[in-house]
């Protein structure tokens, strides 16, 4: 009888622990600390942006404090260089890393990546006058359009590819681009999705617009440490969640379709 009470108690005493002992690293650390520490820059509005008063805001930093609500834990935000977010995830120095970060190969085989949770790509941008002449891109793809490019980008690689009929300038920033489309010295410029919607909302009397969908494919994803497969599920299932529901959808418009955001930033 002391035995079959001893094998209960050790196996109600196994089962009682399973819970914390199945949980991988980095979910385990979360728990404990109650915080879930996010890696971002801050600085590529309207996915990741800093206010007047040093608060992160944007599509993506809704979908950290949504997650850490889910949790029920506290939100640290660590911010850094983009070129830093990867390594930083990929070391377990934080939790995961969001802000814009396309889904590739190369970063695949340092990170896990939870979603895609948005599909940006390279567009178009144009006064909505040149863009009535445009039906689609062999309307670009001529000799006699002429094209602004930020030298070195992703854009600078795809225009060259995909319009090298177009008179291709290549400048040093994208805002030089911007400057040069505003000023009419060129007739258009090609750059991420979120950056010309930016650019849409910050020069209003330009009346600028751009293609309906990007003509590249560009999936953001949320890039998690390679150490622990549960948080990569669980972070994938959230993601799906918010996307089945509505709520995802809901915060692209709020970022994506109203420029009201755009009073808090500096």
């Amino acid at each position: 009888m002391k035995k079959l009470c001893l094998a209960l108690a050790l196996l109600l005493g196994l089962a009682m622990a399973a819970p914390s002992a199945q949980a991988g690293p980095v979910i385990e650390r979360i728990l404990q600390q109650k915080e879930l520490v996010v890696a971002t820059t801050g600085a590529y509005p309207p996915l990741t942006a800093k206010t007047k008063e040093g608060e992160f805001i944007g599509l993506d930093m809704d979908i950290a404090k949504a997650l850490a609500q889910s949790l029920g834990v506290r939100l640290k935000i660590r911010q850094m260089p983009f070129d830093r977010l990867i390594p930083a995830a990929a070391s377990g120095e934080v939790d995961l890393a969001i802000g814009g970060i396309s889904v590739t190969p190369q970063r695949n085989l340092e990170v896990y990546f939870a979603g895609p949770y948005f599909v940006s790509g390279q567009t178009l941008l144009a006064t909505t006058k040149v863009g009535e002449g445009i039906k689609g891109l062999d309307d670009v793809n001529q000799p006699e359009f002429t094209i602004a490019v930020a030298k070195g980008t992703t854009s600078e690689q795809a225009t060259r590819q995909i319009m090298r009929r177009a008179k291709i300038i290549a400048t040093d920033t994208m805002d030089q681009a911007l400057e040069m489309v505003l000023s009419g010295e060129v007739k258009a410029m090609v750059a991420d999705y979120p950056y010309c919607a930016v650019a849409v909302f910050r020069n209003p009397e330009a009346k600028l617009g751009t293609l309906q969908k990007p003509f590249t494919f560009e999936p953001l994803g949320v890039a998690l440490p390679p150490n622990d497969p549960q948080w990569d599920n669980l972070v994938n299932n959230f993601l799906f969640n918010m996307e089945g529901g509505g709520r995802l959808n809901y915060l692209k418009n709020r970022w994506f379709k109203s420029p009201a955001w755009m009073r808090l930033l500096p």
